[in-house]
């Protein structure tokens, strides 16, 4: 992954003033080593967390979180971010209201903007050796590594509950709108023939299958619709879908990537559909890449709550330049 000198210097910088800011408590909570196997651990279901919590931090802390994520994210992927959080509050209001409604079972979690955990890998000031830092919650994973100022960003999870508020001043409102619609144009815009390929299965999966595991099955990705079989429209709108997920990463990051994905080409590149095409029914997609698999998934909570993913092969927790840093190291 292309160098990122001046973006991972300002991480650096940022993460040292979160870190000088805490106290002992608090810097016992949310620092880990690099090469332990906490670095690998994310959920995106309601779940405690190894880290520091939001909520246990004074306010000009979680200001300095929040100014973390926003110098991390591009401006959209940010403000998506955020959204995404406040959808809590949103859950929270319905949930009390509506006494039998839970979150994948689990109807006990107690919503709150301050429910996401902080946790920091390694020393941020350090320029020769790996760092890097995790920030998630419900429906948020990222996983930030930075190897000699090449940095990584997957894997990469937003979700949405509810993926359209149906009540309440935010009525209408939907956080994740380009991952549903732009999908959903593609697949109804296939001929016959082509959709009854795409269309995999009549019931979507009722959850990515990638889930948060380090390590997944690439062989539950091979059936689907490949690129060649697309009009040059429906191309178009398969690689919008794609920039839909890469812009959430900085744009100088976001732009380079893209590069990467189009350097390789669209030869062996996958879209596959599951479950129903109309609008508020469970549905499922995947796109597999050479470089990468993003997963989406909208059948939970009547077809309005939103799981989508963005993994790379070689590079998810940064394991690709790791690899090379600790050849050029030894």
């Amino acid at each position: 992954m292309k160098q990122y000198i001046k973006k991972t210097e300002n991480i650096s910088i940022h993460l040292k003033n979160i870190l000088n800011s805490l106290d002992e408590e608090q810097i016992n909570k949310v620092r880990f080593d690099f090469d332990g196997d906490e670095r690998f651990k994310w959920y995106y279901t309601p779940h405690e967390q190894n880290g520091l919590l939001i909520f246990e931090m004074k306010p000009y802390q979680r200001k300095l979180v929040l100014e973390l994520l926003e110098l991390t994210y591009s401006s959209d992927g940010y403000k998506t971010a955020k959204s995404i959080i406040n959808l809590e509050s949103i859950l929270g209001e319905y949930e009390s209201n509506h006494a039998n409604s839970n979150d994948g079972g689990n109807g006990q979690w107690v919503r709150s903007k301050e429910r996401y955990w902080l946790a920091i890998f390694g020393d941020p000031s350090s320029s020769n050796e790996p760092w890097g830092y995790r920030f998630g919650g419900h429906h948020i994973g990222l996983n930030v590594n930075i190897i000699s100022n090449f940095i990584s960003m997957h894997p990469l999870f937003f979700g949405a509950n509810p993926a359209k508020v149906i009540e309440g001043p935010s009525k209408g409102y939907r956080a994740l709108k380009p991952e549903e619609d732009i999908a959903r144009k593609l697949v109804t815009s296939l001929s016959e023939d082509n959709r009854k390929i795409a269309v995999i299965n009549e019931l979507a999966p009722p959850d990515i299958l990638t889930a948060n595991y380090r390590n997944f099955n690439n062989k539950e990705f091979i059936k689907g619709l490949n690129f060649e079989k697309f009009t040059n429209n429906q191309r178009d709108n398969l690689i919008d879908l794609i920039k839909v997920y890469t812009s959430r990463f900085t744009e100088e990051y976001a732009e380079n990537y893209l590069k990467q994905i189009i350097k390789q080409g669209f030869d062996n590149t996958i879209f596959a559909w599951a479950g129903s095409t109309e609008i508020s029914k469970g549905h499922y997609y995947f796109i597999k890449h050479d470089k990468f698999l993003i997963e989406y998934d909208n059948t939970q909570n009547n077809a309005n709550h939103i799981h989508s993913v963005l993994r790379d092969f070689d590079g998810d927790y940064g394991e690709d330049i790791l690899s090379n840093h600790y050849k050029l190291s030894h």
